[in-house]
């Protein structure tokens, strides 16, 4: 457990978001035994509500004041930015916390979320982030994208908690190829598609199996049910479970804002099970290619990858194993929060003008 100023994060609540608010506000916060709770709003989004969280009944808004630093995922100015007035003046450090580079998805017209970005809604946010003290993102990139609107911005890398992960693979025959993700990936495995394809069509023992966003479904018709599955969205419970399933996984990705404003996370989840992943080298700049995982920037090499992984177990096995034993050491909590314990400390220093 660090040394920490007196912390509370506040992950995004609602559906769909308790895996968002898990990763980056959950984890860091048990692991440096600090505060947790999820916040929501009412009333058109004005009025703020603080539900769940490590605490029973969790903090309430009129005492974050005895907090020395709130970190505050996705605030939006609508709902917090009477509260960040108020607790700025009483000398409580904000942080805005934030995950995605939301310009990028909001100007790729092939997000399936683009039109929830809209102008007004990204300006909302970009205001509560200028109210702050400072903000937290995933990777070097936010960081940098997001300093025009933050007096002060860093980057804290995704971590998992390896305990999750301890499944045994199910015994099988032939190779599955896996996909886990939710939205925001439909154009990239558009894009891939045509390297599955050529791969199934060339190793009749290959299989798609997609986890999430339905991937496998496009793949029925040409390869049958038993070739191409794709099960439903899985709780954050039985996530990683459910990823025992494959024995590769790729990582479609493009070089665009949108991509660059990514985490890794896939890679730690595929890496804490073993599984080698295929993944784009501008997004997974830390896979050491041929090491800990496989680069691929375009289809054809992406097909060119799997394929070798697919004729090559002792090569599957020994990537997976590299991988596992390189995210235990550096990624895995409660070594992944020691990032977040600088920034906490920097922010406060900061603020005292230390």
């Amino acid at each position: 457990m660090q040394d920490i100023p007196k912390t509370l994060f506040l992950g995004v609540g609602g559906a769909g978001a308790n895996a968002v608010a898990y990763y980056r506000c959950f984890l860091p916060a048990a692991s440096l035994g600090a505060e947790y709770a999820t916040w929501g709003t009412q009333n058109d989004g004005r009025k703020l509500v603080i539900t769940g969280g490590l605490g029973n009944p969790p903090p309430d808004i009129e005492d974050f004041e005895s907090f020395e630093v709130i970190v505050i995922q996705y605030a939006s100015a609508k709902a917090w930015l009477p509260h960040i007035r108020r607790l700025r003046e009483a000398g409580v450090t904000l942080l805005y916390e934030i995950d995605d580079y939301l310009q990028g998805a909001r100007r790729n017209k092939q997000h399936e979320l683009a039109d929830q970005f809209g102008k007004d809604r990204l300006q909302d946010l970009e205001t509560a982030m200028s109210a702050m003290d400072g903000l937290i993102g995933t990777n070097d990139y936010i960081a940098r994208r997001y300093k025009a609107h933050s007096p002060r911005t860093w980057a804290c890398p995704n971590g998992i908690d390896l305990l999750r992960y301890g499944w045994n693979k199910p015994e099988r025959k032939g190779v599955t190829l896996g996909f886990a993700g939710g939205v925001g990936h439909k154009a990239s495995l558009a894009r891939w598609e045509p390297a599955i394809r050529n791969v199934m069509r060339a190793r009749e023992e290959v299989r798609f199996v997609s986890v999430g966003h339905p991937a496998a479904a496009v793949f029925v018709q040409e390869f049958g049910p038993e070739r191409a599955i794709s099960y439903p969205v899985a709780g954050i419970e039985t996530y990683p479970a459910s990823m025992t399933l494959f024995d590769i996984s790729f990582a479609p990705s493009a070089g665009n804002n949108q991509f660059r404003g990514k985490s890794d996370l896939r890679w730690l989840e595929c890496s804490a099970l073993g599984v080698p992943l295929v993944a784009h080298p501008e997004v997974y700049p830390d896979i050491e290619d041929g090491v800990t995982g496989v680069h691929a920037e375009t289809p054809e090499e992406a097909e060119a990858a799997l394929l070798r992984l697919v004729d090559d177990q002792a090569e599957r096995e020994r990537i997976g194993r590299a991988a596992r034993e390189y995210v235990a050491e550096h990624r895995s909590f409660p070594r992944a929060a020691e990032p977040w314990a600088a920034v906490l400390r920097e922010a406060v220093n900061a603020r005292a003008g230390v």
